[in-house]
């Protein structure tokens, strides 16, 4: 695979090949490759976090994959899912009706086939983040649409704390 890989043939997708650089208080990604859009355009992200805050909790106008990947010496990666789409937890935010149980928090796992590799579909609030201890920050793998856009959650006056159990 490797020779293959050296060779300009095949991308192989696996733990820590495409980490990236992000500091504390960031997640950042980068294309891995994007499709000619004469063949249905889609393309693969890498994104590493390094933030303990949901800078990025929002949705997409269409469904993406995951893809976790990675090692095990990271950082958790955990992933909060709101149990609602984006047109009701707007609504309770502004009602200033939203609670606990309107979100679900993973403690993600790499590598296994049946809680590794899913599709977040349209439309679904989510954000990922990690710890603030110190070590190698989580990264993993998307494939989206080519010009897939985020929509950033407003939570007016809420706060997120999430507790360890």
């Amino acid at each position: 695979m490797q020779m293959l890989e050296d060779k300009g043939l095949i991308i192989r997708l696996c733990p820590g090949h495409h980490e990236l650089g992000a500091r504390k208080g960031e997640m950042i990604w980068d294309t891995i490759y994007s499709s000619d859009e004469r063949y249905g355009s889609h393309k693969l992200v890498t994104v590493t976090v390094n933030c303990e805050l949901f800078v990025y909790f929002g949705t997409h106008p269409e469904n993406e994959e995951f893809l976790l990947i990675g090692h095990g010496d990271t950082k958790p990666l955990y992933l909060v899912v709101a149990l609602c789409q984006k047109e009701e937890l707007s609504r309770k935010i502004l009602d200033n009706e939203l609670e606990d149980d309107d979100f679900i928090t993973l403690d993600t796992v790499y590598n296994n086939p049946e809680l590794s590799f899913f599709t977040m579909l349209k439309d679904v609030p989510h954000g990922e983040f990690t710890s603030g201890e110190n070590g190698k920050p989580p990264s993993f793998y998307v494939t989206e649409p080519t010009n897939l856009t985020t929509e950033l959650t407003d939570f007016g006056c809420y706060n997120f704390k999430v507790l360890k159990a």
